[in-house]
């Protein structure tokens, strides 16, 4: 059985280190925009330059960009979690109290979800800013595709935090490159189509290829995204659990040998 105050608490916890902490808050904003502004404008382009091969792809790529930030951000904002905990030397305080695991996670996913929705309403609010497109549209597109990435980032997170779980802070850089490795493969912003074979064949393991795949025939060619988005649910939740059960062992085979030494 759970207990909420805990969880709450871990929540709370890093919620006020990001709003004391300029770097982070920058984190969250800066790079979102940026993102936005760089790639959204290379898709209006796109669009202008090739107007009926590519009909209302700067929503398509002012969408993928929106949506990676759940799965790219997201995990990156789980992982933070641990390596703020790791910096200031304070895991084994941490897990000497009375703190299960379950509690732990479970505040690291509700941070996850905070900080993603105030990431989503700058991106959003950026979009409406900068360029020309209905942003009820843009609103209800997001809203169809985005849950099913809400489950790759988790997955991504606490895959990442395996590998923090068993290097400590030698494997902060690894851990963040680990997350955006993943990016060429999932088609956020462009098809996978264009991937050479050995890369489709990755792309092909990952839930979020078929959520952005779906969102794109959905949003060009108005086919029905369904296929495709079940099909991220169903690799999405089987591998968010795996990460998770993942994370546990290695975190308890970590404890075993002594937490301190993550530190070092």
């Amino acid at each position: 059985m759970i207990a909420w105050s805990p969880v709450w608490a871990i929540a709370l916890r890093h919620l006020k280190v990001w709003r004391r902490d300029i770097n982070a808050m920058l984190f969250h904003i800066y790079w979102p925009i940026f993102d936005i502004l760089t790639w959204g404008y290379l898709g209006l382009w796109i669009q202008q330059s090739q107007a009926v091969r590519f009909h209302n792809y700067s929503m398509v790529a002012l969408l993928g960009i929106v949506l990676w930030q759940f799965v790219g951000r997201g995990a990156n904002i789980i992982l933070t979690s641990f390596t703020e905990e790791l910096w200031s030397d304070n895991v084994v305080n941490l897990f000497s109290l009375p703190l299960r695991m379950a509690e732990w996670i479970s505040g690291v996913i509700i941070f996850y979800i905070i900080m993603m929705f105030f990431a989503i309403l700058v991106s959003l609010i950026t979009v409406n800013l900068f360029y020309n497109i209905s942003m009820s549209e843009m609103l209800l597109n997001f809203l169809t595709f985005f849950p099913p990435l809400f489950l790759c980032g988790i997955w991504l997170g606490f895959t990442a935090l395996q590998i923090m779980v068993t290097l400590g802070k030698r494997g902060i850089e690894m851990s963040f490159v680990m997350i955006w490795f993943f990016l060429p493969f999932s088609g956020a912003y462009y098809p996978t189509e264009v991937l050479p074979h050995w890369g489709q064949m990755i792309s092909n393991l990952l839930p979020m290829s078929y959520v952005f795949q779906g969102m794109r025939v959905y949003v060009m060619h108005q086919q029905d995204p369904m296929p495709y988005i079940v099909k991220g649910y169903a690799i999405g939740m089987l591998y968010a659990a795996l990460a998770i059960a993942g994370f546990i062992y290695r975190f308890n085979r970590s404890k075993i040998k002594g937490l301190a030494r993550l530190t070092d």
